[in-house]
């Protein structure tokens, strides 16, 4: 065997080098350590190459104890409500929508709002597809005909996502052949409807046509499509109600729903 090759084999042994070596080696550090008060102890060395797994260990499950608390926290923030959007035809739903502008929840706020809910996909989408979805669904599209009047209000504190919210829904029924009204509305105003089981479209659309007509009543405001509300309200402006509809309380059967059945908030 040439020198180079016994060099070779000594390296390669002191990398498998027995329990009995390593301690004389620890050994012999620490005389030198003896001789030399400024190395460093032995006991040190003991103690570090003790502690390495269990660092690696910690380590690892820091790692991951972070990523949990991101996941969370990314989740909290998804799952966190940005803005509400009320829909409303006679079919009346409400959608919650997350800083990202996807539906996390959407909420029938009557009768035939729960038909469109149990017809239409619309969680986790944005809000953009789903007002499209909703739109072109033979639930909800056979309320949009060319005579029916669309509601939308948007209620929410983030101003860039409210008026994107607007925006998207202008955007999406200035295709259909209904009238319709986009706008923002603010939190007050959405509690007193939630109050009242109603809307935030319905709901300011019958205490308008209470204060024109006191004759009027919540509870018939309630069943009235939207388009019965826009045209008593429009009636009462120009002073034609008596002529156009009389007594009120007759001839309220297209109104399909109650309003009635809003669920607290």
């Amino acid at each position: 065997m040439t020198d180079l090759e016994q060099r070779i084999r000594e390296a390669y042994d002191a990398q498998h080098a027995s329990e009995a070596l390593r301690g004389r080696t620890l050994a012999l550090l620490e005389e030198e350590r003896k001789r030399r008060p400024d190395a460093p102890s032995v006991e040190v060395h003991r103690a570090s190459l003790r502690r390495r797994p269990r660092a690696r260990v910690v380590t690892a499950w820091a790692a991951c104890l972070l990523l949990a608390l991101a996941l969370v926290g990314a989740y909290g923030v998804y799952r966190a409500p940005s803005a509400f959007v009320d829909i409303e035809v006679n079919p009346s739903l409400e959608l919650t929508v997350n800083t990202f502008g996807i539906v996390i929840e959407a909420e029938a706020l009557n009768d035939d709002g729960a038909v469109v809910l149990g017809a239409v996909d619309m969680l986790n989408r944005p809000y953009g597809d789903v007002i499209g979805a909703l739109l072109s669904s033979d639930a909800f599209g056979s309320y949009a005909e060319k005579d029916a009047f669309i509601d939308v209000n948007v209620v929410s504190e983030n101003n860039r996502l409210g008026e994107s919210l607007v925006a998207q829904s202008d955007e999406a029924l200035s295709s259909a052949s209904c009238e319709h009204a986009c706008r923002r509305a603010d939190s007050a105003t959405r509690d007193a409807a939630a109050a009242a089981g109603l809307g935030v479209g319905r709901y300011q659309a019958a205490q308008e046509l209470m204060s024109l007509d006191s004759s009027y009543t919540l509870e018939e405001c309630a069943s009235m499509t939207m388009r019965q509300l826009r045209d008593r309200i429009d009636a009462c402006h120009s002073g034609q109600e008596g002529d156009s509809y009389e007594g009120h309380g007759h001839g309220q059967g297209a109104g399909k729903g109650y309003g009635h059945g809003r669920h607290g908030n």
